[in-house]
């Protein structure tokens, strides 16, 4: 007898939960090879770590349950939070860039620092409500044309919303948009508690004809907001530090995103 099978209840499931919590993800098949018990404990295992609100169960097994997101987005708190995963993926990102690109940033700390990596003598356009990034190129020289958007500047989350902003985003067809995240998760997709991000963010989306592409650093994987920015097909590209499982990896591939890593 293995030692995995004698544990109770209680303490296998505890295992089940951190397993999950590491992975993000987890199949039932996987935890039953891996625990030396049936499919069938393990379904009842992840129903209760549902109720109990640990993990959301998915078809074939479950992922990780943040608690509900409820703060809003501020800039300055946001930029002090995980500072070297966001630099690392925003240089990444810029590599989704082409010359004579017309692309939308979306607000957001991770988003704000895109065209401090760009290459300078790269000519394409930016339409943005996201005024962090005049902050953070400073006097970094770029050959982008870099637009802002109008409306309704928020000094807090250092962007522009409102009507202004919506009308000038209606008369542009960018051909990919990079969105910040506030909160992911498979079966939610993108979220927000800021309607004013949630609005401009859907706008930008519905006028881009090619990739949408999300920012995320881990933190943001499993959590929910109120609000919906983009269901998760809808996502082409994810830029993440996040190194996930097989598992994870391959619901994120049927769902067509592609996972980029930085």
């Amino acid at each position: 007898m293995g030692a995995t099978e004698i544990l109770l209840p209680a303490q296998r499931r505890q295992i089940i939960f951190e397993i999950i919590k590491e992975n993000y993800t987890a199949r039932s098949s996987q935890l039953s090879e891996q625990l030396k018990v049936s499919e069938m404990t393990i379904r009842r295992d992840l129903a209760e770590l549902e109720r109990q609100g640990m993990v959301k169960r998915t078809h074939g097994g479950a992922v990780f349950h943040h608690e509900r997101m409820t703060d809003k987005f501020k800039y300055q708190s946001s930029k002090e939070v995980n500072p070297e995963e966001k630099e690392k993926i925003a240089r990444k990102a810029v590599e989704l860039i082409q010359p004579h690109d017309v692309i939308f940033i979306s607000e957001g700390t991770t988003p704000s620092l895109l065209l401090s990596h760009v290459d300078p003598g790269l000519p394409f356009t930016v339409f943005t409500n996201n005024h962090g990034i005049a902050i953070e190129i400073g006097n970094t020289p770029v050959s982008a044309e870099l637009i802002f958007l109008g409306g309704v500047y928020n000094p807090v989350t250092y962007s522009t919303s409102g009507s202004y902003a919506l009308e000038m985003i209606d008369r542009i067809n960018a051909n990919k948009v990079f969105l910040g995240v506030d909160a992911f998760s498979l079966r939610m997709g993108l979220t927000t508690r800021n309607p004013e991000f949630a609005a401009i963010d859907r706008a930008m989306i519905r006028h881009t004809t090619g990739q949408v592409i999300a920012m995320s650093d881990h933190t943001k994987f499993g959590l929910v907001a109120a609000l919906e920015v983009a269901k998760a097909r809808e996502i082409d590209v994810l830029v993440t530090n996040f190194k996930m499982s097989q598992s994870f990896y391959n619901d994120l591939e049927s769902l067509g995103i592609e996972v980029v890593l930085a």
